[in-house]
């Protein structure tokens, strides 16, 4: 028995090596990574690079980022991000961001705030780090725009699964609980008060296709942009407003969605008259969109219930046979 106890020691310095050169390619990943965004132009910025927990862990911490891409016009900064691992698992990692960050778009700036913003990300084995399945736990979020609009939520999770038969296809769902839009949008939005102060129910489950992986690659150059939605279900309730969307269509290169999605809406009226005060439909067109809803919902045996399909083709949407509006534009900055 003796004759092996050198062993041990042995095999404790070798675990320590392991953990130091561990601890440091993964500081300098994210140096080299950094530098590299730099050279393309970026601005890309960070105070300090770090990494603690011996012997069982790698918890990185970069102090102070700040990224801005000159192509897309996004800039992201935040006092602290942590990369959290387990040296014996390293290809699961736990990403948590500081109580406060900063994204910049070239329309608008928008200050984010939470107690809680942790994600779980679970990536093939390999120098591209792949996505496989990934989950996102938002608490006390709060979000408010320079353009005067803002949101807080008590909590939200979002989770993703990348599909084993269609690398390129991630199952994408999104439960929010508490979701409330800021004092000054409900007054614009809901003058009358007809509607409680937060959404009762917001929950997204669909498949979505893109056109290249999520890995490391994405955060380098153009993001994977969608190019196949099929829209399990999109649920949400605010007061005595209901809406229903399930269907499926394309994604053509410009972003705008071209395919059939069936809609059921309760109390629409209400939803046309927020949609046309939010900026969705334009003001001109909320009289057509009334008078098209009328004609559905007497279709549908109902007058405050439209169960009818929306085309989405040109870059418009279609409300049975009545134009309502542009469609929005699913690209991803």
């Amino acid at each position: 028995m003796r004759r092996f106890l050198w062993l041990i020691p042995i095999a404790a310095i070798l675990y320590a090596g392991y953990w130091v050169i561990g601890a440091r390619g993964t500081e300098k990943a994210i140096e080299s990574w950094i530098a590299a965004r730099a050279a393309e132009g970026w601005q890309a910025e960070y105070s300090d690079v770090k990494t603690r927990g011996f012997p069982t862990r790698f918890d990185t911490v970069i102090r102070e980022p700040q990224l801005a891409d000159p192509r897309s016009g996004v800039a992201f900064s935040t006092p602290r991000i942590e990369i959290l691992s387990q040296s014996t698992r390293p290809t699961r990692f736990t990403a948590r961001a500081a109580d406060e960050a900063r994204f910049a778009t070239p329309y608008q700036r928008i200050d984010v705030t939470q107690t809680r913003a942790e994600a779980e990300l679970f990536v093939a084995a390999g120098p591209s780090l792949t996505l496989d399945h990934s989950s996102a736990t938002l608490e006390d979020l709060a979000v408010t725009s320079s353009l005067g609009w803002g949101v807080t939520l008590d909590t939200g999770r979002f989770v993703t699964q990348r599909d084993a038969a269609d690398p390129l296809t991630h199952r994408i769902t999104l439960t929010a609980h508490g979701l409330e839009p800021a004092e000054g949008m409900m007054d614009s939005l809901d003058p009358e008060g007809r509607l409680t102060d937060r959404f009762d129910t917001f929950e997204l489950d669909m498949r979505t296709r893109f056109d290249a992986p999520w890995d490391i690659h994405a955060l380098e150059g153009p993001r994977p942009q969608p190019t196949h939605v099929d829209l399990t279900g999109l649920a949400a309730q605010w007061g005595p407003l209901k809406l229903r969307l399930t269907g499926a269509f394309d994604v053509d290169p410009r972003g705008y969605p071209e395919g059939t999605v069936a809609v059921k809406a309760e109390n629409w009226r209400e939803m046309i008259e927020i949609a046309t005060a939010m900026g969705a439909i334009p003001e001109q067109m909320e009289k057509i969109a009334l008078r098209a809803g009328g004609m559905l919902a007497g279709m549908s045996g109902r007058k405050d219930t439209i169960d009818a399909e929306l085309t989405l083709r040109d870059g418009m949407i279609t409300l049975g046979f009545i134009p309502i509006g542009p469609a929005p534009r699913l690209t991803i900055r």
